[in-house]
């Protein structure tokens, strides 16, 4: 019998799939490391990142609604986004909808540099955890997988170096929640 191929399920339609939406995904890490580092001149503080993110989160539930109910619109997500579109987002928010939502959120409840590593910890563990859970997941346990949840704590644990070492938050402390945060610990 000849051995099985270990990347054979990376040449599957629903993980090709699944790469691209993280790709998209993974673009977002751009969020935490603007709040962390304010490259530009604009935004800057709580207020400003507060009204840049209400603005981005109104425009994209706009663009939800309208995707939803106008059949044009709705076919043309679906010709250029295809298989990327979960079945649940066929009629409903699209996942970076509610994440622009979740920046929101933890930009007006936390200081700038805990809810730039929340972010961080969200995009890299929820990435990873789903390309190594789509791909080599076996048991599903709520349609996730522990192959899945493994693979997102190293990608937190990786981001908490990066912010412990910027010297934006304490080492212990970034540790600590990377490691809470991860999709191996919820």
């Amino acid at each position: 019998m000849p051995p099985t191929d270990p990347f054979a399920p990376l040449h599957s339609e629903d993980w090709l799939n699944e790469t691209r939406r993280k790709a998209i995904h993974l673009s977002f890490l751009v969020l935490p490391l603007a709040l962390l580092f304010e490259p530009f001149r604009w935004p800057r503080g709580r207020a400003e990142w507060s009204l840049l993110l209400i603005v981005l989160v109104v425009g994209a539930i706009a663009v939800d609604v309208v995707r939803v109910h106008d059949r044009r619109v709705g076919s043309l997500f679906r010709m250029l986004l295809g298989g990327m579109l979960r079945e649940h987002e066929q009629w409903s928010l699209l996942g970076s909808t509610y994440l622009l939502l979740a920046a929101l959120l933890a930009v007006e409840l936390f200081p700038q540099s805990i809810a730039a590593a929340a972010l961080g910890f969200t995009v890299l563990g929820d990435t990873f955890a789903a390309i190594v859970g789509r791909g080599w997941g076996k048991p599903r346990f709520f349609g996730k997988s522990i192959e899945g949840a493994l693979a997102g704590l190293p990608a937190c644990l990786l981001w908490a170096v990066f912010v412990g070492l910027t010297g934006h938050l304490p080492w212990l402390w970034t540790t600590i929640s990377a490691s809470r945060c991860s999709p191996a610990t919820r």
